[in-house]
């Protein structure tokens, strides 16, 4: 895939869980989590989740990804929209071998 400064498919958006697919859920996801020059889709949001929570971590794989989806989903439905701040420190708990280290 190409990287671009223009969504594609909705990848660079906050998906809604309903309306997107596992996959393109995955890859919004690791993209957040992924140096700018290596980002599938570059947009706006997902350079602020980068910059604010993603940059701390290396780039997970779609399964911990899933995982943490997973989890969330179960607990609270709408953390996507109100709290996706949650996917980095769910991140954290459950695979701290992500964390970049100086």
């Amino acid at each position: 895939m190409n990287r671009t400064d223009e969504p594609i498919g909705g990848a660079g958006t906050m998906p809604a869980s309903s309306s997107s697919t596992p996959a393109e859920r995955q890859e919004f996801w690791v993209n957040t989590c992924q140096e700018v020059s290596q980002m599938h889709v570059c947009s706006q949001h997902v350079l602020e989740l980068y910059q604010k929570h993603g940059c701390r971590f290396t780039v997970p794989s779609r399964q911990q990804v899933q995982d943490v989806l997973n989890a969330l989903d179960a607990a609270m439905p709408h953390w996507e929209k109100e709290h996706p701040e949650l996917f980095y420190q769910t991140l954290e708990l459950n695979f701290p071998e992500l964390i970049r280290r100086p």
